[in-house]
C-alpha cells in the first residue's frame, strides 16, 4: 500500500514552499530561520500523500493554501482540509520549539493563487 500511493516520496522543497509569490519558488539557503518549520511541514503526513499545501512566505508571515488541482470542492466533507491543519501544526509547532512565537491570521493577502485556496496564514515573531 505504502508503494502503491507513493508514501515514501515527498515534494521537493521549492514545489511546495514560495517567496513573496507563486512566481518565486523559495530554496532552502533563501528560507532563513524558517528552514526546519518547514521541512517538518515537507514531511508532515497527508491522506494518499497528497501533499495539498503550499506556501507562500513574505516577510515575517507565512501563508498557507490548499492546491485544488483546479477543481474547488463542492462543498461537502473534504479530507485535505484535515491534511491542511496538520501541516499547519507541524509548522506551528516547530516554529515555538525553535523559540519564536507565532500568531494564527485567518486574512486572505491576495496573492495571485490560481489552482491554490487561502486557508489561514501564521506570522512569526521573536
Amino acid at each position: 500500500m505504502r508503494k502503491g500511493v507513493k508514501a515514501d516520496s515527498r515534494y521537493p522543497f521549492d514545489k511546495l514552499f514560495y517567496l513573496n509569490s507563486f512566481d518565486q519558488p523559495l530554496n532552502k539557503e533563501k528560507a532563513g530561520k524558517l528552514t526546519i518549520a518547514l521541512e517538518m511541514v515537507q514531511t508532515a503526513p497527508s491522506a494518499v500523500n497528497k501533499q495539498p499545501w503550499r506556501l507562500v512566505v513574505c516577510g515575517d508571515t507565512v501563508h498557507f493554501y490548499q492546491s485544488v488541482n483546479g477543481k474547488l470542492d463542492d462543498g461537502s466533507w473534504d479530507i485535505q482540509k484535515i491534511d491542511m491543519s496538520i501541516a499547519l501544526c507541524h509548522f506551528d509547532l516547530a516554529v515555538t520549539y525553535s523559540g519564536f512565537n507565532t500568531e494564527f491570521i485567518i486574512d486572505d493577502p491576495g496573492i495571485e493563487a490560481e489552482g491554490n485556496r487561502y486557508i489561514a496564514s501564521i506570522k512569526v515573531t521573536e
